[in-house]
């Protein structure tokens, strides 16, 4: 029984060390899980990083290396998803905005479906510095469009026109689909399809975003956004802003590409 204690103890220990693709995608918004280890030593440790006010029940030490022998095996089967055969691991992960029936696993479309090939909230204008910034020359896209994330930041906008082919994306909870962009017909428009599940299992959630367009009287801006309806629920339509025409994205996590 020690032995395979021990040897259940190098497999939670290696299991820790390699968090899931899913957990690397979202450590920026979620606090990574404490180990095995530091939970068994932490009342002897006098780490206090948890609540301590009440002292809970004593989780068996058995029970814990049982709990993560079996995350490791759903890590292996979630890691066989993420990495399939015949697709290239994309670093960094890009973000695609989309645009189709949540409901649904294939549509019209993808021709107005957007890229960022980095994480544009990092790089966006805080909501506090919006006036300052116009104030300075910055102005919305020469179309009088600008896109807002779900903490009120003002991104850049995505590239368009995405490159037909096979992508791998997800939400960020349980599912990985592969998604085919195809070439446009002859009348400009891109189809798109997910191999299993519909689009709102591959839409990450807690990310919001909308491009919005100045409704035609020229008082478009990002300065009449309103602090409070900052931020946005997981899964909620954005704000609407007063003078502009607003459009919602789904935000997709594009973890690779056909290596084809």
């Amino acid at each position: 029984m020690q032995a395979l204690v021990v040897a259940l103890s190098i497999i939670c220990s290696t299991t820790l060390a390699f968090p899931s693709i899913e957990q690397r995608l979202v450590q920026h918004r979620h606090q990574r899980p404490r180990s095995i280890f530091q939970l068994c030593n932490s009342k002897n440790s006098g780490d206090n990083d948890i609540d301590s006010a009440e002292e809970g029940p004593t989780i068996p030490v058995r029970r814990l290396l049982l709990s993560y022998t079996l995350a490791a095996g759903t890590e292996y089967f979630l890691s066989q998803n993420y990495v399939r055969p015949g697709f290239k691991r994309l670093h960094p992960t890009q973000f695609f905005a989309a645009l189709g029936d949540p409901q649904s696993s294939s549509g019209v479309g993808a021709e107005n479906w957007g890229v960022w090939e980095s994480d544009p909230g990092p790089r966006g204008i805080p909501f506090d510095q919006f006036d300052n910034i116009i104030s300075n020359g910055r102005k919305v896209a020469p179309d009088n469009s600008f896109w807002l994330e779900e903490h009120g930041i003002w991104m850049e906008s995505p590239r368009y026109n995405l490159e037909p082919g096979r992508y791998l994306v997800t939400g960020g909870r349980t599912r990985t689909s592969v998604l085919t962009i195809y070439p446009e017909d002859e009348n400009g428009t891109k189809r798109w399809s997910l191999d299993g599940g519909v689009l709102y299992d591959v839409t990450h959630l807690p990310c919001r975003s909308a491009l919005y367009v100045d409704e035609g009287n020229g008082e478009g801006s990002p300065l009449n956004a309103r602090k409070e309806d900052f931020p946005v629920s997981p899964g909620a339509p954005m704000p609407n802003v007063q003078g502009c025409v607003k459009q919602d994205y789904a935000v997709l996590f594009v973890t690779g590409v056909d290596d084809m």
